[in-house]
């Protein structure tokens, strides 16, 4: 009887352990869930069933290492928040596989998609063929992202811009350079890239937002200026 009372107990403290692990490590959903957060719930589900399973093991060794891996993931998400670099690493890129209605073949072949896939998540979406795409993005996440062309309103999917980092893959895409998007900018009063906390080329213009100082009183004002692009 004692080794029930000891089970039941197990999972209480567990079920109240995970809550607040999850709690205090953030919300995200299932879909969202990078190769790290997989990792890191992987491991903590199996020092769990280790805690459970073995009536002899101490379940606050358990808790010791969700503790430990729980700091781990808070850290590291704080450094992938100040890091464009580390984002990169840690939950890769995204990659267009149409643009245009056109499929980049290539991309398809490294990320190890085939055409079958591609046309099931365009026929999901109600989408006949690849012709009615503007872009189709395969996320960080491995989920396909599809933009009509008759709904896009933006040039390239990527900003051009993120968190005062410039994406000089997606100026690339666009033919453009940064002497043309520094030119862009102090048309529209930015005179640093570090000022600019997202940057997107729109069909009609750019869509900028700076960077605002994290204190009460400005932290909520987000501006957008649409300028028209260059004809570079």
């Amino acid at each position: 009887m004692q080794e029930y009372f000891t089970l039941i107990y197990k999972c209480v403290v567990i079920y109240f352990v995970i809550i607040i692990a999850m709690r205090v490590m953030g919300k995200r959903e299932v879909g969202e869930l990078s190769i790290f957060d997989i990792v890191i719930y992987l491991v903590m589900s199996e020092l769990l069933a280790i805690s459970i399973s073995e009536k002899n093991e101490s379940i606050f060794k358990s808790l010791i290492a969700i503790i430990t891996l729980a700091i781990m993931q808070i850290f590291v998400s704080w450094v992938l928040l100040k890091s464009k670099k580390s984002r990169d690493i840690f939950d890769g890129k995204s990659v267009i596989l149409i643009h245009n209605g056109h499929i980049n073949q290539k991309a398809m072949r490294r990320e190890r998609y085939n055409i079958d896939d591609l046309m099931t998540q365009l026929h999901d979406k109600s989408i006949a063929s690849p012709q009615e795409v503007e872009f189709a993005i395969m996320e960080t996440n491995g989920t396909l992202t599809i933009l009509e062309k008759n709904k896009c309103k933006v040039k390239h999917p990527s900003p051009l811009i993120s968190d005062g980092i410039v994406n000089k893959s997606a100026l690339g895409d666009l033919h453009l350079d940064e002497a043309w998007l520094q030119e862009a900018l102090l048309k529209e009063g930015v005179n640093r890239f570090q000022d600019v906390f997202l940057c997107l080329l729109q069909k009609d213009g750019l869509y900028v937002i700076k960077r605002e100082l994290a204190s009460a009183d400005n932290i909520h004002e987000i501006k957008s200026h649409p300028a028209a692009p260059s004809k570079h």
